[in-house]
């Protein structure tokens, strides 16, 4: 057994009581990644012990399903409305803009972790499309041009609370 450290006696009561087997194992990533915002490889092994797989089980189940990240998340994310309403009103010209200026694909971040860029569904706010949620903030009536100005604002280190006001 490896050396017990404060980090994996953290994750080991995080996910505490849980059963021996893979019946648990969603519960326990979800429990994981709300903790932390991600899977560490560290976690695996943790989750692996506790519920007696291997950590290559951990690791298929982690990355199989796309809510679970494996890398911390960006300190700020941009969520590009996917939604019809957004679409019909230039949203394709947002998530390029978006791209473009932040130089990172969707589902990406920037390399410094300030930014990350994603894909997001519609939550009903479609009077304001085409939009963006800036950590979930609606961030809509978007341009070409005032995404590339909000993408530069927050690549260059502007709070996410302030873009778009």
């Amino acid at each position: 057994m490896p050396l017990e450290t404060e980090a994996t006696a953290e994750l080991r009561a995080l996910i505490s009581g849980l059963k021996a087997d893979d019946a648990d194992m969603l519960e326990a990533l979800h429990r994981v990644q709300h903790h932390y915002g991600y899977v560490s490889a560290e976690a695996m092994h943790v989750i692996a012990d506790q519920l007696r797989v291997t950590p290559a089980h951990v690791y298929g189940v982690t990355t199989y399903y796309s809510d679970f990240r494996t890398t911390p998340p960006a300190s700020c994310t941009v969520a590009w409305c996917s939604g019809p309403a957004c679409r019909l009103r230039n949203g394709i010209g947002i998530r390029d803009a978006m791209m473009a200026t932040l130089d990172v694909p969707m589902g990406g971040q920037t390399t410094d972790g300030r930014v990350g860029l994603m894909v997001g569904q519609c939550n009903g706010s479609c009077e304001q499309a085409p939009q963006i949620w800036v950590d979930e903030r609606v961030v809509g009536h978007l341009t070409a041009a005032k995404a590339v100005m909000l993408a530069r604002a927050l690549r260059d280190g502007a709070a996410p609370e302030t873009v778009g006001q």
